[in-house]
């Protein structure tokens, strides 16, 4: 997040037109993603230094020394761009950040020849001009067209594209949103307005609802159900994903990955059996992802086959150890094992990279009580409730330590609290009638004396 936020602030400073401050931070930025960007950012760097020195010396006029600016802050711009891409590819996750942009081409216009004399042809030069970078020449181009034929929406697409390549999220949904105004049918421009909201803006609603209404204006598009299935993922949509994901397959497209995405919303439904399988086939084609592995083993720990669920999330986790959900499931498993100190390192690593994490720290509780110790294991269970008020296993825990405590109106009030939250929560149920019971006297001496 923070690495995004500082892309962010780089595009502030080529706004401001100081674009060799942004291009000095580039640099910097660069080297710790991907080198093979550098060459292209000591070229732009080099580029503005000699158009410095030309109009220093008088060796360009005001004017050429404008376009070269612009040419080369639009070029930062799209560098930023790459470099966003690359990052969000590098940040793994189970749900994919980045759909898939349908690329613009040159279609013909519905415009010929204006009565004021602006050349259909303005469109083809200008598309040529994006293509090569040009980005100046481009819109300009498209500009003049524009002004001709404002009822032309190829050109409001080309705007809309153009602005989209430089990062200027704003610009480009506008000339989409025009595009789609002007041509409803237009598929092209809902499926890449949606990938705007999916990749850089994170509004999955508003994605889904772009991604929906390319599908329906190009039923054939099936990047657009591709990318329909990911905002439905996002949005917890899992019956919706799955359908799309399974045209995605029957058609061929994005085969592999089509089919790890549908592995993991099948475990999200818990239909495990079929999400193995395809998980199995995914990992046979990309065995370094680790969403997959950490899939996998989540359907093994849910159909009780922990010592395989705890190999193949230490696979997942070993390819990246941010997974906290994975560790902290591990850990459960490893306490299921009796394996409480493997158990406990988990936990505890969980709680160390998120604080606010209250299953994890219910379950680092649940380790220390059984082991014997109490007073971390309140310590801890208190932090899971403070952090997840509705954590009825944290209560009825708190229930279960104050009853062997012989404290037992106060696990009669936990044991109360968590039947609040979870009236079916059976450890709170049989503690309640042990705590009431015990603080009745046990049915009194022949009671007591008698088992009662």
């Amino acid at each position: 997040m923070e690495l995004m936020q500082t892309l962010q602030g780089l595009k502030e400073l080529i706004r401001k037109s100081e674009t060799e401050e942004a291009l000095t931070e580039l640099a910097v930025f660069v080297e710790k993603i991907d080198a093979d960007l550098i060459d292209e950012v000591y070229a732009l760097q080099q580029q503005m230094s000699l158009c410095q020195q030309n109009i220093r010396l008088n060796l360009i006029d005001h004017k050429d020394y404008s376009i070269t600016f612009s040419n080369i802050s639009f070029s930062t711009l799209r560098l930023i761009t790459v470099a966003g891409k690359k990052l969000q590819n590098q940040q793994q996750s189970s749900v994919p950040a980045a759909g898939f942009t349908v690329d613009d081409q040159l279609v013909p216009t519905t415009a010929n020849q204006t009565s004021s004399g602006a050349p259909a042809d303005l469109l083809q030069t200008g598309f040529q001009k994006m293509q090569d970078g040009d980005y100046t020449g481009a819109l300009n181009d498209f500009t003049v067209f524009h002004e001709k034929n404002p009822q032309s929406w190829e050109v409001k697409q080309h705007f809309a594209t153009l602005y989209e390549q430089l990062g200027l999220w704003d610009e480009a949904i506008h000339w989409y949103t025009e595009t789609t105004r002007q041509n409803p049918k237009q598929a092209l421009a809902f499926n890449n307005r949606g990938n705007i909201f999916l990749e850089h803006l994170e509004d999955y609603r508003k994605a889904y609802t772009d991604f929906n209404a390319a599908v329906v204006a190009d039923p054939e598009l099936i990047a657009a159900r591709f990318n329909r299935a990911l905002a439905a993922m996002h949005l917890g949509e899992y019956a919706q994903a799955i359908a799309d994901l399974t045209i995605c397959i029957d058609t061929n497209f994005e085969r592999a990955m089509a089919t790890g995405l549908r592995g993991i919303c099948r475990v999200q439904t818990a239909n495990y059996s079929d999400a193995e399988t395809d998980l199995k086939v995914a990992l046979a084609t990309d065995p370094t992802n680790a969403s997959y592995w950490g899939s996998h083993g989540l359907c093994r720990y849910h159909l009780g086959d922990y010592p395989e669920a705890t190999e193949l999330m230490s696979k997942a986790l070993e390819l990246d150890p941010s997974q906290l959900e994975i560790q902290t499931v591990r850990g459960i498993a490893y306490y299921f094992l009796e394996n409480y100190d493997a158990a406990k390192a988990d936990f505890e690593s969980v709680v160390q990279q998120n604080p606010d994490y209250g299953y994890a720290w219910f379950y680092l509780g649940l380790v220390h009580k059984v082991r014997g110790a109490y007073e971390p294991a309140v310590e801890c269970l208190v932090k899971a409730y403070t952090l997840e008020p509705e954590l009825a296993d944290a209560y009825a825990i708190m229930g279960v330590i104050a009853f062997e405590q012989e404290q037992y109106q106060e696990a009669i009030q936990f044991c109360e609290r968590a039947l609040q939250s979870e009236p079916e929560n059976e450890t709170a149920q049989e503690f309640l009638e042990k705590a009431r019971t015990a603080k009745n006297g046990g049915g009194g001496f022949l009671g007591k004396l008698f088992g009662g």
